[in-house]
């Protein structure tokens, strides 16, 4: 009975398969960071006043930028096959008011 616990603990333990659909969700965050620069802005307003943040991301991405498309397709593929995802350095600035 012990041996036929091993087996079933080894299985649970297996990564899922990655689908094209789910690596497709997964690289839509990294798209936005093709071209080694990203930002955002947001205002509102609420009880204490008026409220603003910004944001800006430059990474190493900035020397060897991709078109989104390549970088979305080249994303896909990376994940459906394994590999891991490559070393990139940035740095973000952000402020709020």
């Amino acid at each position: 009975m012990r041996w036929l616990v091993l087996p079933l603990l080894m299985a649970a333990c297996a990564p899922v398969p990655m689908s094209p659909e789910r690596a497709a969700r997964e690289c839509r965050d990294e798209v936005g960071l093709a071209d080694g620069v990203q930002g955002n802005i947001g205002v509102g307003v609420g009880t204490g006043g008026g409220k603003a943040r910004g944001s800006i991301t430059v990474t190493d991405k900035v020397f060897r930028p991709q078109s989104a498309d390549a970088a979305f397709a080249e994303c896909i593929d990376r994940k459906i096959s394994g590999k891991p995802q490559p070393t990139t350095f940035g740095i973000t600035i952000g402020a709020k008011t």
